[in-house]
C-alpha cells in the first residue's frame, strides 16, 4: 500500500489481471491431491504482489498528521479562494489626511483685505455732515454690497469727523464670512457760534464682512461696540545697578543723547551702529537719569530716563541704551551701540 493512499485513508488496491488468481477462480471449486494442496499453500506467499505489515505506532501518527494538514490545507482554500493565491488583492491606496483647519480656511475671508475695507467704510461710516449728507452715502457705496440702502440708519443731522482708523482682529464665522474690529478716532462737533464745542474720542466698531463676486464687500450695518480697558500687570524685578560705571559712562551718555536729537549721531555713536535719526524739532532738555545694569564683559545695558523739549512742550521718555567697549591702541572706552524702548 503506498504511502499517500494510507495518508488518504483509501482500500487497498486491487492486484491486476495475471499476477495473481482472480477471486472467482479461487473461488471455484478445484479438486486436487493432497500432496498438490499442501504445495501450493507452501507458494501462496510467493505468489503475492504485496502483503500488509504491522504499522509502528509513529509512522501511524505521521501518516495521521498529515492527512489533517492535508485537509487543511483543501479546507482553507475553499474558505479563501483560489483565486486568491492565483492574484493576490491589491493593496488599498493610502488613505489621504485631511487638516480640518486647512478645510475651513478656504471658507475664511482674506485677512489683509478684510481689514483694508473694513477701515476704509468705518471712516466714512463714523463721517457724517448735515450739510452735504450725499458725500457720506456716496462713499459708503463703493464698499457695500448692491441692494443695501447706503444711509445705514443715519437721520441726516449733526456733524462728526474722523481723524484715524486702525483696523484689528478678524472674527471668521464660515462660509466666507466675517467680523472685523476697527477702532475710530472721533470728533464731535457740537454747539455753534461762541458755544461750539468737540470732543475727540475712541470708539470700537465691528463691520460685518464677506468675500463677494471677486472682492470682500461690507454686507450690512457696522455695531458700535465697547473699547478695551486698563489692565493689571507687575513688572519683573531689575538686575543690580553697577553704580561705579554708571557713573563713569553717564556723560557719554548725555552727549550721545544731545548729539542725536542734532542730526549728528553718527559721530557720537559706536563704530557699526546703525541708530536712525530722530528726525527735527526735537531737542535734549536733561538726562533725568541713567544706571548701568550690574553685569561684566565688552557689552553692557542700562536704563536712560530722558527729557526731550518739543516746541513749548517737554516729554519724559525712557530708554535702553546698549554701551560697547571700544578699543584703540592701548586705549578704551564706552559708547553707544544701540537705543530701544525699554521693556518692563
Amino acid at each position: 500500500m503506498s504511502a499517500l493512499r494510507k495518508m488518504l485513508n483509501l482500500p487497498p488496491k486491487e492486484p491486476k489481471g495475471g499476477d495473481e488468481t482472480s477471486p472467482a477462480a479461487a473461488d471455484a471449486p478445484v479438486e486436487a491431491p493432497a500432496a498438490e494442496t499442501d504445495k501450493r499453500l507452501s507458494r501462496a506467499p510467493a505468489a503475492v504482489g504485496w502483503a500488509e505489515e504491522e504499522e509502528s505506532s509513529g509512522r501511524s501518527a505521521a501518516r495521521k498528521a498529515g492527512r489533517v494538514a492535508i485537509w487543511l490545507v483543501i479546507g482553507l482554500a475553499a474558505f479563501t479562494g483560489v483565486r486568491t493565491w492565483v492574484f493576490p488583492a491589491k493593496p488599498p491606496a493610502p488613505v489621504q489626511q485631511v487638516d480640518p483647519q486647512a478645510e475651513a480656511r478656504k471658507n475664511n475671508v482674506p485677512e489683509a483685505e478684510a481689514q483694508q475695507v473694513a477701515a476704509r467704510f468705518a471712516r466714512s461710516y463714523m463721517t457724517w455732515n448735515a450739510q452735504d449728507p450725499d458725500a457720506r452715502a456716496k462713499e459708503l457705496e463703493a464698499d457695500l454690497a448692491k441692494g443695501i440702502d447706503p444711509k445705514l440708519g443715519w437721520n441726516g443731522s449733526g456733524l462728526q469727523l474722523v481723524a484715524q482708523t486702525i483696523p484689528g482682529t478678524v472674527t471668521q464665522v464660515g462660509g466666507k464670512r466675517a467680523r472685523v474690529r476697527v477702532d475710530v478716532r472721533v470728533s464731535v462737533v457740537t454747539g455753534s457760534g461762541n458755544k461750539q464745542r468737540t470732543v475727540t474720542s475712541w470708539r470700537g466698531l465691528e463691520v460685518p464682512v464677506a468675500q463677494g463676486a471677486g472682492r470682500v464687500v461690507v454686507t450690512g450695518e457696522p455695531a458700535i461696540v465697547g473699547m478695551p480697558t486698563a489692565a493689571a500687570y507687575k513688572a519683573p524685578d531689575g538686575p543690580e545697578a553697577d553704580a561705579q560705571l554708571s557713573t563713569q559712562t553717564r556723560d557719554t551718555v548725555k552727549d550721545f543723547l544731545t548729539a542725536w536729537a542734532a542730526g549728528s549721531e553718527d559721530q557720537a555713536a559706536a563704530p557699526g551702529a546703525d541708530i536712525q535719526p530722530l528726525g527735527p524739532g526735537l531737542k535734549l532738555d536733561a538726562l533725568d537719569s541713567w544706571v548701568v545694569d550690574a553685569a561684566g564683559g565688552d557689552k553692557r545695558f542700562g536704563t536712560a530716563t530722558v527729557r526731550w523739549k518739543i516746541g513749548a512742550a517737554q516729554l519724559q521718555q525712557t530708554y535702553q541704551i546698549t554701551l560697547t567697549k571700544v578699543s584703540a591702541s592701548s586705549a578704551s572706552r564706552w559708547q553707544v551701540e544701540a537705543v530701544t524702548a525699554k521693556t518692563a
